[in-house]
């Protein structure tokens, strides 16, 4: 390898004479190269146990899926053996299969008739009791409302000395007594 101090003293005098510029990118340059040589000279023990750790997980990861393929493939003859019987057995279960079918297919409207006819019952009393319950809150805020209005007039007729307000009572008073 070369030697530090010829590198040093040769980019000096190539700096000198302006040969090598010393901007940004030449610097920047200098301490990648730099920084890669020094990474290079104290890790690359580290980066070659690294690549034997690597290459020994690689070659039982190769070997576990050899042994996979194998274990597979014993398994594949093994079904291979059985698929015959396994066809037999799935013929005698289709035609139970199609005899279920059949006596289920002839009993479903009667079944479906009374799920039907007890779902809607249920839905049309949750409705009635709904509609119950909706023409008592709609009374009580009426009743709420007017109350509310009662104790407003009665409060400007009383409390609030405007002429308007008397006027309007006394108006009101008049259309009461011609309707009576």
């Amino acid at each position: 390898m070369l030697n530090l101090s010829v590198v040093i003293v040769l980019s000096l005098i190539l700096i000198s004479k302006n040969i090598i510029l010393l901007n940004e990118e030449t610097l920047i340059m200098l301490c990648f190269i730099t920084f890669c040589w020094l990474g290079f000279i104290k890790l690359k023990d580290s980066i070659l146990e690294d690549f034997e750790n690597q290459k020994i997980g690689i070659e039982t990861e190769f070997s576990e899926s050899f042994n996979s393929v194998v274990s597979l493939l014993h398994t594949n003859l093994k079904w291979q053996k059985i698929y015959p019987i396994l066809i037999k057995n799935f013929n005698i279960l289709e035609k139970h299969f199609k005899n279920l079918s059949l006596k289920v297919t002839t009993q479903l409207p009667y079944l479906t008739n009374r799920e039907i006819q007890i779902r809607y019952l249920k839905k049309l009393s949750f409705t009635r009791r709904l509609e119950q319950q909706t023409s008592k809150l709609i009374s009580l805020l009426l009743i709420k409302k007017i109350e509310k209005i009662t104790f407003l007039k009665y409060f400007y007729i009383t409390k609030i000395k405007i002429s308007t307000f008397t006027c309007n009572y006394k108006i009101a008073l008049r259309e009461y007594i011609e309707t009576i």
